[in-house]
């Protein structure tokens, strides 16, 4: 009977972890082995209680319990010092894991530390690279003003110096290359401001050394006049020897007598240096005041003529030397005139030329009407006087002039 029981019992417990093991699937086969082992179990208790056997039933379910924890026992035993290593495995992987996580974060500070080090030195770094960028810019700016500031003293020299060719083109350079690069600064505008200063004072220093050249003129003048004239008498004497030769007379004009005296004539002409003139009008020129400069200079001739031809003179035959020396300053005035228009046509125009020719002429004529009467008294005064005129019309002549209207007047007062 103790057997049977115990093999209902083993069947029951087999039954049950195939339970146990069925009732990892959800599903209507789980429910169903539940059931059958309900249903076994039913009949086995009925059979016991019908026998009377309850006590020895709890006694074999009690021997079955143990045999169970025995064999449980047995099975914790084998696996419980795998275990223990395993716990142990375990808490050292944790305890390393926690050693790990205290050198990463003690890595982690130290990465920000040295992360806010190079931080700061790179922020230091830019900080420098700016302030270097800021003095090379500032090096830079005193530098190209110290260009402009040598080159401003640089230009005065050469006023003073009377440079003026490399003046103006120290003004250019100011003006074009280099005080663009300053006018953002106060000094560059300030400077930028004088330019119209420093090219009046360029100018007035160029006009200066003119008009000087002009008024030392004088004395060059005349003596271009009295070569011209002395070469011009010279010739005179020429052609009247030439004339005594020939047995039958007849008219030749000065014109051909210039021509046939080209290959005799041998003087060299007085040399006139013009390049204060030259050097006044190139620098009008690159200024842009070229229209004023040629007003100027043509009010300066006319007021010089004027001069020249307001000396006072007297036609007494032991003094005409005053107005011999007039017809001289009016001779070279007018051949340096020539040599102006022919050297710069573009700055003195022939018409500009031919009337100051015409007023001067106009001037010489009413000065000689004022004094006819005693010009035609005195025959010895009236003859030198018109050998005068006659070698200045000549000498007027080969310079280009128109000398009609004088011969008009010489027909009128001194006859055929």
């Amino acid at each position: 009977m103790a057997d049977s029981i115990q093999q209902q019992l083993q069947q029951l417990v087999l039954l049950s972890d195939s339970v146990g093991t069925a009732g990892a699937g959800v599903g209507a086969g789980s429910v169903s082995t539940v059931e059958e082992a309900m249903e076994q179990l039913g009949p086995l208790i009925h059979s016991v209680y019908r026998a009377n056997k309850q006590k020895l039933f709890r006694q074999q379910v009690e021997l079955f319990a143990q045999r169970k924890d025995a064999e449980i026992m047995k099975l914790c035993g084998n696996y419980h010092q795998e275990f223990v290593q395993s716990v142990a495995q375990l808490l050292k992987v944790r305890q390393n894991t926690s050693e790990l996580q205290e050198k990463v974060v003690g890595l982690n500070a130290e990465l920000q530390l040295s992360g806010k080090s190079l931080y700061e030195k790179k922020a230091e770094l830019l900080s420098l690279r700016r302030e270097h960028g800021n003095i090379q810019d500032a090096v830079d700016a005193v530098r190209g003003c110290l260009d402009v500031v040598r080159m401003v003293a640089g230009f005065d020299e050469q006023v003073v110096g009377k440079q003026y060719y490399s003046a103006i083109k120290t003004l250019g350079a100011l003006k074009d290359q280099s005080l663009p690069q300053v006018r953002r600064f106060a000094f560059g505008r300030m400077l930028e401001s004088s330019i119209p200063h420093m090219e009046t004072k360029l100018q007035a220093a160029a006009l200066k050394d003119m008009k000087d050249w002009l008024f030392g003129l004088k004395k060059t003048t005349r003596d271009i006049g009295r070569h011209l004239t002395g070469r011009m008498q010279r010739k005179q004497g020429m052609w009247a020897e030439r004339d005594a030769a020939v047995q039958e007379r007849y008219f030749v004009s000065s014109a051909v007598q210039f021509v046939l005296d080209e290959e005799y004539d041998h003087d060299e002409p007085l040399a006139v240096d013009m390049m204060p003139l030259y050097q006044c009008l190139h620098i009008n020129e690159k200024l842009g005041r070229r229209a004023e400069f040629r007003r100027s200079f043509t009010e300066d001739r006319s007021d010089q003529l004027s001069l020249i031809l307001a000396s006072p003179v007297q036609f007494a035959l032991a003094q005409l030397a005053p107005f011999e020396a007039m017809l001289f300053d009016v001779i070279g005035f007018f051949v340096v005139e020539h040599g102006i228009l022919a050297s710069a046509p573009d700055f003195r125009s022939k018409a500009d030329v031919d009337t100051l020719w015409d007023a001067g002429i106009a001037k010489l004529s009413d000065i000689i009407a004022r004094s006819i009467q005693t010009i035609r008294g005195d025959p010895a005064i009236s003859q030198a006087l018109q050998g005068s005129l006659t070698t200045f019309t000549y000498v007027m002549e080969e310079n280009a002039y128109d000398v009609r209207k004088l011969r008009e007047l010489m027909m009128a007062i001194f006859g055929a």
